[in-house]
């Protein structure tokens, strides 16, 4: 009885959400099977699932979500951009790695749960999807362990800062589907696209809302 009052509750949005913690288990199944491309596949299915669900909720609402939304995101963009960057360096047991890989995962679990406690319309430190990028962008084209290494605590950090960043939207969100729908390809021009645009984004994110914020106060 319990279970089925919760599914009479799940919305068009929520149904964003369930996909999106869906396409990260998928990930984390093919990184399993060394199906790297795959899995990169799925965490970018992941991303738009994750944009989707807010652009739904916003328009029709949910009531799950803001309750899913955190889980799901744990599984698609913190847990599973881990395994994969271990995976692809096949490196054992490393004491830096698994120390920073743990910052990342924890402070991406507690900017998603700080994230639920503001009503702000935008994002207090950079968003789990975007580090996710970055980290499984980098392990996909093979950059240097370290760069992953200093990725997660960099990442790990922004995460739980209080800067400010915006929301992809309107020409923005078409531009950016259309470079994570390329990036899918496993070209690696296209991945290599991704990951500039979304590192533009970590650095100059705080900077577009300080000039935004200014603005507005004139």
């Amino acid at each position: 009885m319990i279970k089925e009052n919760i599914l009479l509750k799940l919305s068009y949005a929520d149904s964003f959400t369930i996909l999106n913690g869906v396409f990260g288990l998928l990930s984390i199944f093919f990184i399993l099977q060394s199906s790297s491309h795959t899995a990169f596949i799925f965490i970018l299915l992941a991303v738009l699932a994750d944009g989707m669900d807010g652009i739904m909720a916003r328009k029709y609402g949910g009531f799950l979500g803001r309750y899913m939304d955190e889980f799901s995101d744990i599984v698609s963009f913190c847990v599973a951009p881990c395994i994969f960057a271990y995976h692809i360096y096949e490196i054992g047991f490393n004491a830096i790695f698994f120390a920073s890989s743990s910052l990342f995962l924890i402070f991406g679990m507690l900017h998603l749960i700080s994230y639920h406690i503001g009503k702000q319309d935008f994002f207090v430190g950079i968003t789990t999807p975007a580090a996710a990028i970055i980290v499984m962008s980098l392990a996909f084209l093979n950059f240097p362990l370290w760069t992953i290494i200093a990725a997660f605590i960099v990442l790990a950090i922004l995460m739980i800062s209080p800067l400010p960043y915006p929301r992809i939207e309107r020409h923005f969100a078409i531009v950016a589907c259309i470079i994570i729908f390329s990036a899918m390809s496993g070209i690696k021009e296209f991945v290599l696209l991704l990951l500039i645009a979304t590192i533009l984004y970590a650095i100059f994110g705080p900077v577009y809302m300080k000039i935004k914020s200014s603005r507005m106060s004139l």
